[in-house]
C-alpha cells in the first residue's frame, strides 16, 4: 500500500482557495450554459410555432374551399427558409394532400435509408396529432416537428406538419461549450496564481512557527523564540508560543531539582520496600513450613488413631466394645476430613491446587459416592435417590476432585435434612463439534433450607449462614467454599435455590471434554457390607488409581501381570513406632514378610546385603531421610519400586517424592484399602494371601 506523502501548509492553502474559487466559478457558468442553452432551444420552439401558425392561417381558406393548387403554393414559398425540412397540410381524416420537402427541392445527394427513416418518424408523428387532435411538438434526430390543427368555423377543416433541423442550434451549443472550455482554463490558470499568492500570508508564518517547533525538537532544548510581528490573530499565537516555552524552560528547571530530590526519596522508599517484601516472604514461607510441620504432626498421631481402630472393626468383639471403636473410627475420619479440608483450602489461596484429567464414568463415581453416602444417611433414616440419564458419555476430568464435590454436597444435605429424603441428579448435554460435554449435578434435599439473607455467603470460607447453625450442627463452614473453587478451576460453577424450611438444591455446572475411551474396564472390588444399601443399584466399581498421570513409572508392574509365587518381603524404613506396629499388623495380615528400619541410613545398610520386592519409605527420619535415601539407592542403581509415607499432603510434596526417585505416594494417615492398592499395584494382586505371614523383623 502506498504511504501519502504529506502535505505542507501551502499546498493546502493553495489547494483551498484554488478549489472554493474553482466550485464558485463552475457553478455559476454552468448556470449561465443552461439558461443560455434553454433559451435558445425556447426560441426555436416559438419560432416553428410561429411559423405554423402563419402557414394554418393562410390555408384556412383554401383547404375550406379544397383549392389545393393555392395551398401548395402557401407550402413553396418556405423554400426561402435553408433549416425547414419538410411540411404537409393534411386532412381531417389524415390523408396528405399537399407536401413539402426540402430534399426534393435540393440538387444535392442524400442518404436514402436515412431519409426513409425520416418519413417513418414524420408518418408516426402525424398519426399522433391526427389522433390527440390539438397542437404537439416533437423532438428527434436534431429535428424539431410542430403539429397544430387548422379551424374554420369551430371545426377542424385540416392539419399542418412541421419540422426543421435545429443546425443553428447546435451550432450555437457548439461555440458555447469551446467558449466555455477556454474561459474555465484562463479562469484556473488565473484562480491558481491569486491562490497561491494570497496563501502565502497565512502559510508564511505557520511554516516560521513550525520552523522554531522542528528546532526545539531537534536540539531536545527549549531555544529562544523571536516572535513576528503582524496585524492578527498569529501575532497572538507567537507570542502565546514564546511564553510557553518560557514557562516550560521554568518548569523543567523545576522539575530537574525535584527529580533529584525524588531520586533520593525513592532509594529510601525502595529500601524500605525490600525489607517489607522480605518480611512478606518469610511470613509465607515460615506459614507454608508452618501448615507442613502441622500436617505432618497432626497426621502421625492419625494414622495410629484410624488404623488400629479400623482393624479392631474388623475383629469380633462385644456390642458395646464395637460400637466404642466405631465412634472412635468415626471421629477420627471427621478429624482426618476437617484437616483435609483445611489443607485443600490452604492450595486453593496458594494457587497450587492441581487438576488431573484422566478417562472417568461419572455415573459410576456418583453411584459409588451415593453408596458410601448412604451409610450415614440410613442412620437418620434419610432416602437416598438417584436419578441419571441412560447412555451418558466417558469424559475426562479428575475423579477425586469431583468426588470431593459429591461428597461436601451430600454431605451437607444429610447434615442439614431431618427426615424425608435425597434426591442426586445426574444430566449430560453434548457438543460434539466441540468435542466437549456439559454436566449437571443436582442435589436437593428436603432439609432445613437456608434462609434469604445467608444465601448470598454461603459459598464464603468459614461461613454456615449463621451462629446457630454451627452450634447445633458442627463443621468448619468450608466444604462448600471448597466446591464453590474446584469448580471453578474445572471451568464451571456451583449455584443454590432454597426456602427456609422446604429444603435447598445444589446445582453444579461442569464442561467436561468428551473422552477418546468409549468405555472403562470394571475391575469388582471388595465392598462393605454397609455401603451398598438397597436403596441403590449395585454396579462393580473401578480400582481408584493413586498415581497421577506424571507419577507413573514405566518399570511398575501391572495388577494382572503374573508375578512368582513365594512370600514377598517389603522393607518399611520408619521411626514412628505406632507406624511400625500398624504397617506390621496389616501386612501381617496379608501373608506379607516385613522388615523394619529406623532410618534412611539403616536402609541404605540393609539393602547392601539383602533383597526386598518393594521399600515403603518415610520421608521424615533421623539421622537420613526419605529423600537423600532413595537418591543415594537409586545413584547406587537400585531399582526395586519404592513408595513414599509421608504425613505432608500437599502437592509440591508429592512433586518433591517423584523428584527424589520414588515410583509412588501414600499419604498418612492411610486406610487399610489404600495401602492394599498400593501393594496390588507394585507386587501384584497373587502376592496377597489370606495366611498370616511370620512376624515383622525389626
Amino acid at each position: 500500500m502506498p504511504i501519502r506523502k504529506p502535505r505542507s501548509v501551502q499546498q493546502k492553502m493553495t489547494g483551498i482557495i484554488f478549489l472554493v474559487s474553482m466550485l464558485v466559478l463552475f457553478l455559476t457558468s454552468l448556470q449561465f450554459v443552461f439558461f443560455e442553452l434553454k433559451h435558445k432551444q425556447d426560441t426555436a420552439r416559438d419560432d416553428i410555432s410561429s411559423l405554423a401558425e402563419l402557414i394554418s392561417t393562410n390555408a384556412q381558406l383554401p383547404m375550406t374551399i379544397k383549392d389545393y393548387i393555392g395551398v401548395r403554393s402557401i407550402l413553396n414559398s418556405l423554400s426561402a427558409r435553408k433549416d425547414v425540412v419538410s411540411a404537409y397540410l393534411i386532412l381531417p381524416n389524415g390523408k396528405s394532400v399537399v407536401g413539402y420537402s426540402r430534399s426534393q427541392n435540393s440538387h444535392i445527394r442524400i442518404d436514402s435509408a436515412k431519409e426513409l427513416k425520416f418519413l417513418q418518424i414524420e408518418a408516426r408523428q402525424i398519426a399522433e396529432g391526427v389522433q390527440q387532435g390539438g397542437e404537439q411538438s416533437w423532438q428527434e434526430d436534431d429535428r424539431l416537428a410542430y403539429f397544430m390543427p387548422i379551424s374554420f368555423e369551430g371545426g377542424h377543416v385540416g392539419y399542418t406538419y412541421l419540422s426543421i433541423e435545429l443546425i443553428d442550434l447546435r451550432k450555437h451549443q457548439l461555440h458555447l461549450a469551446l467558449g466555455w472550455l477556454l474561459a474555465m482554463g484562463a479562469a484556473m490558470l488565473m484562480t491558481y496564481l491569486l491562490s497561491v499568492r494570497l496563501q502565502r500570508s497565512i502559510s508564511g508564518p505557520v511554516e516560521q512557527l513550525a520552523s522554531q517547533m522542528q528546532q526545539i525538537s531537534r536540539e531536545k532544548r527549549l531555544v529562544g523564540f523571536v516572535p513576528k510581528e503582524t496585524d492578527d490573530e498569529f501575532s497572538l499565537l507567537f507570542h502565546g508560543f514564546d511564553e510557553m516555552m518560557r514557562a516550560l524552560k521554568e518548569r523543567d528547571q523545576m522539575l530537574e531539582r525535584h527529580r533529584k530530590n525524588l531520586e533520593l526519596e525513592v532509594q529510601v522508599r525502595t529500601r524500605a520496600l525490600e525489607t517489607e517484601k522480605e518480611r512478606a516472604e518469610q511470613a509465607t514461607v515460615a506459614k507454608s513450613r508452618f501448615l507442613a510441620n502441622m500436617s505432618h504432626e497432626l497426621r502421625t498421631p492419625m494414622i495410629g488413631v484410624l488404623g488400629m481402630a479400623d482393624i479392631l472393626r474388623q475383629k469380633d468383639l462385644a456390642e458395646q466394645d464395637h460400637q466404642l471403636v466405631e465412634t472412635i473410627y468415626r471421629s477420627g475420619d471427621a478429624l482426618l476430613t476437617i484437616l483435609n479440608d483445611i489443607l485443600d483450602f490452604s492450595k486453593i489461596e496458594a494457587g497450587r491446587l492441581e487438576i488431573d484429567s484422566v478417562p472417568i464414568d461419572l455415573v459410576r463415581i456418583t453411584e459409588d459416592v451415593a453408596c458410601l453416602m448412604n451409610v450415614n444417611a440410613h442412620a437418620k433414616g434419610i432416602e437416598i435417590v438417584m436419578e441419571a440419564s441412560a447412555g451418558l458419555p466417558i469424559v475426562d476430568g479428575d475423579p477425586s476432585r469431583i468426588r470431593q464435590i459429591l461428597v461436601n454436597l451430600i454431605g451437607n444435605a444429610i447434615k442439614f435434612t431431618e427426615a424425608g429424603k435425597i434426591t442426586i441428579s445426574l444430566l449430560a448435554t453434548s457438543r460434539p463439534t466441540e468435542g466437549m460435554s456439559d454436566w449437571l449435578f443436582v442435589v436437593q434435599d428436603t432439609g432445613v433450607g437456608i434462609p434469604p439473607e445467608a444465601l448470598s455467603r454461603i459459598f464464603d470460607s468459614f461461613d454456615q449462614g449463621d451462629s446457630s447453625t454451627t452450634r447445633k450442627y458442627g463443621g468448619t463452614g468450608l466444604g462448600l467454599a471448597i466446591t464453590k473453587e474446584l469448580a471453578l478451576l474445572m471451568g464451571g460453577q456451583v449455584t443454590v435455590a432454597s426456602q427456609l424450611g422446604e429444603g435447598s438444591t445444589f446445582t453444579v455446572q461442569l464442561p467436561m471434554p468428551l473422552s477418546k475411551q468409549s468405555e472403562l474396564p470394571l475391575f469388582i472390588t471388595e465392598q462393605s457390607p454397609l455401603s451398598k444399601p438397597s436403596s441403590l443399584p449395585k454396579l462393580p466399581t473401578a480400582v481408584p488409581t493413586l498415581l497421577s498421570p506424571k507419577s507413573s513409572a514405566p518399570d511398575a508392574p501391572l495388577a494382572d501381570e503374573p508375578v512368582a509365587s513365594g512370600v514377598r518381603r517389603v522393607l518399611l524404613a520408619e521411626d514412628n513406632p505406632t507406624t511400625q506396629s500398624l504397617i506390621s499388623i496389616l501386612l501381617q495380615q496379608l501373608g506379607i514378610e516385613l522388615m523394619i528400619v529406623d532410618d534412611g541410613q539403616a536402609a541404605i545398610d540393609f539393602l547392601a546385603d539383602e533383597k526386598v520386592d518393594l521399600i515403603l519409605m518415610d520421608c521424615q527420619m533421623p539421622k537420613l531421610d526419605g529423600f537423600e535415601a532413595t537418591a543415594q539407592l537409586r545413584a547406587q542403581g537400585l531399582s526395586t519400586p519404592i513408595v513414599a509415607l509421608t504425613a505432608y499432603a500437599r502437592a509440591e510434596d508429592e512433586e518433591q517424592c517423584l523428584a527424589a526417585g520414588m515410583n509412588d505416594f501414600l499419604s498418612k494417615p492411610f486406610r487399610q484399602s489404600e495401602l492394599k492398592d498400593v501393594l496390588v499395584r507394585w507386587l501384584g494382586a497373587d502376592a496377597l494371601s489370606q495366611n498370616s505371614a511370620p512376624a515383622s523383623v525389626h
